[in-house]
């Protein structure tokens, strides 16, 4: 059996027209852009982000082309791309769209029994152009908010990337999809009070200042937790445990590196390389003074897939709590956020 798997956003799609030659600089400039933010979040977010051996090809959809960063082997053999840039580190190639499809933001990989593939088990990043992006999702006015969704989705990559997660998620995982978690959380209202509860506590412990409050609140995340997951099986009869830590991991560390990139931007890039051929690039001066409390899709599970919100807020209370789990996520098979904590 075959699995396609993309952990994607899904949006409202629509048609766009074609890009200009003369924006194909402000294409590299982007991608390039890209390559330099995956250093800072190695030196500053999550150690070994910008390792040689985790990095993926990232397309890049125009209108018109795709552009493909450090493509493999088995990608250029299919496609024969034509190589526009080369910095040593960075090779860019381009070719005529590889589909239809008006809008991408995922990191695609293919897992089974087929080896044809050019993506078999090497994922893919596959983002559409800021231009694409704005006009599909209103939001998104600079580079900036465009370049967090494809590091939410490169770190999907990077994820993949490490065999021991691989093997352990595709074994044990991806037969069930994130879907099916939203579904009960939606169809169900003792689920979602449940839940929301639990990620209230989780904040609570994140703000609190008090050691032995945050440990009564962590006894009562879990004593909560465990009661949920004992009245899915009996109603549902379907053992959540399993799936919902792998997402929650899953989905928990790229939004947490999601966000800790906003509170970098301000000090990005002082030579402000982007500005001089990408207006839509702001040089991190919208990004002062940033409060999360703005953006509460990041850690509020009504806001969100509610599996994003809770790891999310696993991973900032193991922060504040000092616990190191950044090595040992993804190298451990089956390890999640949550048993790190419980551990603890």
């Amino acid at each position: 059996m075959k699995y396609l798997l993309l952990i994607f956003l899904t949006v409202t799609l629509c048609s766009y027209g074609l890009i200009p030659e003369s924006k194909e600089q402000v294409v590299i400039d982007r991608i390039e852009y890209i390559y330099n933010l995956k250093s800072l979040i190695d030196k500053d977010i999550w150690k070994g982000f910008a390792n040689i051996k985790y990095d993926l090809p990232l397309v890049y959809y125009t209108g018109s082309s795709c552009y493909i960063s450090n493509p493999t082997e088995k990608f250029i053999n299919r496609y024969k791309p034509v190589e526009i840039f080369n910095n040593k580190d960075l090779k860019i190639y381009k070719t005529p769209l590889l589909d239809s499809i008006p809008f991408h933001m995922s990191t695609g990989i293919i897992l089974g029994d087929t080896t044809s593939d050019y993506n078999y088990r090497s994922p893919f990043m596959y983002a559409s152009s800021f231009e694409i992006t704005g006009n599909t999702i209103q939001d998104v006015n600079s580079t900036e908010q465009w370049a967090t969704m494809i590091i939410h989705e490169y770190f999907h990559g990077f994820q993949y990337k490490h065999p021991a997660y691989l093997e352990y998620f595709e074994k044990n995982v991806v037969c069930i999809r994130e879907d099916s978690l939203k579904k009960i959380y939606k169809s169900n209202s003792w689920f979602k009070e449940g839940i929301d509860k639990e990620n209230d506590i989780l904040i609570s412990a994140v703000h609190s200042t008090d050691y032995n409050e945050i440990k009564l609140l962590i006894n009562t995340f879990f004593l909560q937790r465990e009661r949920r997951r004992l009245l899915t099986t009996k109603k549902l009869h379907f053992d959540i445990k399993t799936t919902e830590e792998a997402y929650e991991t899953m989905e928990g560390t790229a939004r947490y590196v999601e966000y800790n990139l906003y509170r970098s931007f301000v000090v990005l890039h002082p030579d402000d390389k982007l500005a001089k051929s990408d207006s839509s690039y702001h040089s991190g001066d919208s990004f002062k003074n940033y409060k999360i409390e703005k953006d509460k899709w990041l850690y509020l599970t009504s806001k969100t897939s509610y599996f994003y919100a809770t790891g999310f807020n696993l991973a900032r209370l193991l922060d504040k709590l000092k616990i190191e789990y950044k090595s040992r996520l993804f190298n451990e098979p089956g390890l999640s956020l949550e048993q790190i904590l419980k551990s603890y």
